[in-house]
């Protein structure tokens, strides 16, 4: 079996970004943040099939370990609430592509992280994405201030 231990969602619907776009800019507008766009199952396999899928296919793959695309976690634009939201919505996108494609897909998730918060926060959603969701392990962020490395170390962290 060949398995494919880095795998990101890079080709995940454009209403799953046009939403966290949304939900940035109300934070900065201080107005409610719309509620997550519906995405079909017909709009995950189409973006899984002609992607990944045919990628699996070229390459001989079996499996992919499969996350939330890494540069899409944006843990600096929102704060824990916000990327709380995100995450899970994330999270739950991945889900769905391992429910559609079980024999090809296993999932790790995305954490909750914001500058300044400890990882303690994160603790519920590992805990959601393993325990309910079946989820193998998470992408752990070394700088969730986006680059600018502003923040307290992950090891400084009590």
């Amino acid at each position: 079996m060949i398995i494919d231990c880095h795998g990101h969602y890079t080709t995940s619907p454009p209403e799953h970004e046009a939403w966290r776009a949304k939900q940035i800019a109300a934070l900065k507008d201080g107005t409610p943040v719309p509620p997550r766009t519906e995405i079909s199952d017909e709009q995950i396999r189409e973006t899984i099939e002609r992607a990944q899928l045919r990628v699996q296919g070229e390459r001989g793959i079996d499996l992919t370990i499969f996350s939330p695309h890494a540069a899409g976690m944006g843990h600096h634009f929102g704060d824990a609430n916000a990327n709380a939201q995100w995450s899970g919505a994330c999270n739950d996108l991945i889900h769905r592509v391992v429910s559609l494609f079980p024999s090809n897909f296993v999932g790790v998730c995305q954490l909750p992280q914001a500058l300044g918060v400890a990882p303690e926060n994160c603790i519920p959603e590992l805990r959601r994405c393993v325990q309910e969701l079946g989820f193998i392990g998470c992408s752990l962020n070394p700088d969730p201030s986006g680059g600018h490395w502003s923040g307290t170390p992950m090891t400084d962290c009590h």
